[in-house]
């Protein structure tokens, strides 16, 4: 019996090691490849941060430019309605003219 307890026994430990050599690789295996796939994760995250970044400060460029092209377009608007309050005031004057002339002829009514 002490015989056969001597002959177990190397197999015990061999059966241990080999158990705890399988998950010691089992486990350097999980740990290479989540660091590596939290690595691709980090720079896809980073890359899509970049990205809105990018597509922020376009937004951005965009309404400033829209708002520079609004403030243009009321400025021009404003004129146009100046000169067509300056071009009624002459119309005015021009047909206080002509009934001036018409009444002065007796021309009119």
């Amino acid at each position: 019996m002490n015989e056969d307890d001597n002959k177990t026994y190397p197999a015990k430990v061999v059966l241990v090691s080999f158990t705890v050599g399988v998950l010691l690789c089992l486990s350097l295996c999980v740990y290479f490849y989540s660091s590596r796939t939290e690595s691709t994760e980090s720079r896809n995250v980073n890359r899509t941060i970049q990205q809105l970044t990018t597509d922020g400060d376009r937004a951005t460029e965009a309404v400033n430019s829209a708002e520079t092209g609004l403030s243009e377009a009321q400025d021009t608007a404003n004129r146009i309605s100046e000169r067509i309050d300056e071009s009624a005031s002459v119309l005015d004057r021009l047909q206080a003219e002509l009934d001036d002339i018409a009444k002065a002829n007796e021309l009119s009514e």
